[in-house]
């Protein structure tokens, strides 16, 4: 269901893009990664880089944002992706040109999973206190980068560790040290007792419609679980977001899994649920 006005969907898109393009040109400057590397493709990007990565290093989004689909472009990306021995997968946005469904109809994806994207608009005099045991005085969230990044490969490896479909172990170490490149990207650390409970990320985007705050990279370890760890995390995410100056605040989650449920638990609102359309090889 649509529930965003086409202005706003294509702030939230080209953010989505924006890091996108970010995390493979971090990626690049890691040893052994060079290769990585983005495609503009019909008002979108496509993600290239070592398949051991899969789906979340290698994927397009936007496309056909304010823009048509032309079918000999996709089935060149189709080629680069094939090379690698990767099968071809693109977030959809409802938003999408009219020629964008034609087109991958044609050439024969289907839909194999989806995602929510959420918004949260912010205001400079907002507070962020977050609910149901996110504000607990346990909790201690620590914001100095110094002190953060000094073991946030670890903590973020460690938060991520079970999951119900779990991620390799190099993914879950890569994407963390992408976050420690990106100079436009905040790192956040919850503690409990002294000892890191969850770790989080936000990184700041301009788009046509203001500052925004992507919120990503966010685990809990699995001894603080039902804590009210990421809704704290979610809580001083905002608040810095707001202090930054953005506008607007974004996530993108499954649909039904706890991040969905802490996302709108935070006071943020489904925008819209985008389709991963996928071709095999």
């Amino acid at each position: 269901m649509i529930l965003t006005a086409p202005e706003l969907a294509q702030a939230l898109e080209q953010a989505e893009a924006t890091h996108l393009s970010r995390q493979v040109a971090a990626c690049s400057q890691l040893k052994g990664y060079e290769q990585s590397r983005v495609i503009t493709i019909c008002g979108g990007v496509a993600a290239v880089t070592d398949p051991v990565f899969g789906r979340k290093l290698n994927h397009v989004t936007a496309l056909g944002m304010g823009a048509v689909v032309h079918t000999d472009e996709l089935a060149q990306l189709e080629n680069i992706y094939a090379a690698q021995g990767l099968e071809t997968q693109i977030d959809v946005c409802p938003h999408t040109d009219g020629s964008t469904l034609a087109v991958l109809s044609e050439r024969g994806y289907s839909v194999n999973a989806f995602s929510n994207t959420y918004v949260r608009q912010l205001m400079p005099t907002d507070t962020y206190t977050a609910i149901n045991g996110g504000s607990r005085s346990d909790i201690e969230i620590v914001t100095d980068r110094a002190l953060v990044e000094a073991t946030f490969i670890g903590d973020s490896v460690a938060g991520f560790s079970v999951q119900v479909v779990n991620r390799p172990a190099v993914l879950l170490e890569t994407l963390a040290q992408i976050a420690l490149q990106r100079s436009d990207t905040f790192l956040f650390a919850a503690t409990i007792d002294g000892k890191v409970a969850g770790t989080a990320g936000m990184s700041l985007i301009e788009t046509a419609s203001g500052l925004l705050a992507h919120l990503h990279i966010a685990s809990t370890l699995p001894a603080y679980r039902g804590r009210g760890v990421q809704l704290a995390l979610l809580s001083a995410r905002l608040t810095a977001a707001r202090n930054a100056g953005c506008t607007l605040a974004g996530v993108t989650a499954r649909p039904a899994n706890s991040s969905a449920r802490n996302t709108e638990r935070a006071g943020f609102s489904l925008a819209y649920t985008k389709s991963t359309f996928i071709k095999s090889r």
